[in-house]
């Protein structure tokens, strides 16, 4: 019986285990279901934040795209009216110098008219008595008479010439007064223009130092190369460095963020556009012509006005922006093929490194002349890291 009782207890302990096992586990399927929705629904809110800060970046792209534009078209502005400015100064001073000429002339047609005059005035004025009291006198007054005879064509010449003188000086001094008050009206739609300008660069600087959160270090690493070159060959040549150390380190966080299910898009360097010169002025030395030392010069040397706007030549990114040895404040840009632009003698610059920056677009002001002479922007081609003729790029140099 006893025996029969414990057989009883194990058949039902037996029949009941696999219940009492179901009862102590957890209900794995309604977890996995519960794992499965939290993981879909983070990955839902992650593809949303990505797309937001797409979204984001596309909407700041179109913004420095759209400034890109108006600065450009604002800059040929300005450029236009710098121009028409310089050949109205041009005339200006070379009105001027003819003026003075002609003063000079006028000067001296009226101390040699007034020396005729009188004389004349002399013979004129000698009483009948005179002649009587001087046996000679009437000799001598008959030759003057005669020699004054035959200068008075001459006076006469000398008098028509004075007076078409004096109409051309009256003449110079309306155009020079017509020419000065147009160098006025476009000195101020320059002031106003310029205004305009320096409210759009502010405004395209904050926009992109808000999509680059390294750019900091990537400035003070600029500086540091910049201390430590030696020439602009070297100066170039480890910015080019430093720029495949920089794509390196982009890749890999493109490969990371990959991994993760997460998309980066590399953004390509900005083709070079047409051409130009990075500013509206007269070339004083050219290519491997001597420079102010004598040495053939390896760019070109562009005489301006003060304060008159430098544009980017082609498109490119800024790899480089401050003051360099004795080449004042420069900007460095890089463009596709191996080539860079070298931009120096800027009183202030309005671009940051790693900025891109389309063909014509503003990047800084020249600099205002210390002396008599005007001020002059160097500019310099390079092509792997040697400084070529910018006649490569440049068709109106050819």
């Amino acid at each position: 019986m006893r025996r029969f009782k414990v057989l009883a207890i194990i058949s039902v302990v037996a029949l009941i285990a696999p219940y009492m096992a179901r009862a102590a586990t957890p209900p794995l399927p309604e977890k996995k279901s519960e794992a499965l929705g939290d993981f879909e629904e983070k990955l839902k809110e992650n593809k949303e934040s990505q797309q937001g800060l797409k979204a984001k970046a596309k909407e700041i792209e179109d913004d420095l795209n759209g400034l890109q534009k108006k600065l450009v078209s604002l800059g040929a502005s300005i450029q236009k009216n710098e121009k028409e400015m310089g050949k109205l100064d041009a005339s200006i001073s070379e009105l001027e110098s003819e003026q003075s000429a002609l003063q000079k002339t006028l000067e001296s047609d009226r101390a040699s008219m007034a020396d005729l005059i009188m004389a004349l005035q002399r013979v004129r004025r000698l009483p009948p008595e005179a002649l009587l009291v001087k046996p000679d006198a009437p000799l001598k007054t008959a030759q003057s008479a005669m020699l004054l005879e035959n200068a008075l064509p001459g006076l006469y010449d000398k008098a028509e010439s004075l007076k078409i003188n004096l109409k051309k000086n009256e003449e110079l001094s309306a155009e020079l007064k017509d020419k000065r008050e147009k160098v006025a009206s476009r000195a101020q739609e320059l002031q106003k223009e310029q205004k305009a300008l320096a409210t759009l660069a502010t405004k395209r600087e904050a926009l992109y130092r808000s999509t680059q959160k390294n750019l900091s270090s990537k400035e003070k690493e600029a500086k540091r190369i910049a201390t430590q070159a030696r020439n602009l060959k070297d100066l170039v040549a480890n910015l080019k460095k430093e720029r495949k150390k920089q794509e390196a380190q982009e890749l890999a966080r493109m490969k990371q963020a990959s991994a993760r299910g997460f998309s980066l898009t590399h953004t390509p360097p900005p083709k070079p556009g047409s051409a130009r010169l990075p500013i509206s002025g007269i070339i004083k030395t050219s290519y491997n012509q001597p420079d102010h030392i004598g040495a053939p010069s390896q760019g070109l040397d562009i005489e301006g006005r003060g304060g008159a706007l430098v544009v980017a030549p082609m498109g490119g990114t800024v790899r480089y922006a401050g003051p360099f040895k004795n080449y004042g404040k420069m900007v460095i840009i890089e463009h596709t093929d191996g080539y860079h632009s070298l931009i120096a003698g800027l009183e202030k610059g309005d671009v940051v490194v790693g900025q891109s920056v389309i063909s014509g677009e503003p990047i800084g002001t020249l600099h205002y002349a210390t002396s008599s002479e005007k001020p002059v922007l160097y500019y310099e081609l390079r092509y792997n890291g040697k400084a070529v003729n910018p006649s490569v790029k440049f068709a109106d140099l050819s």
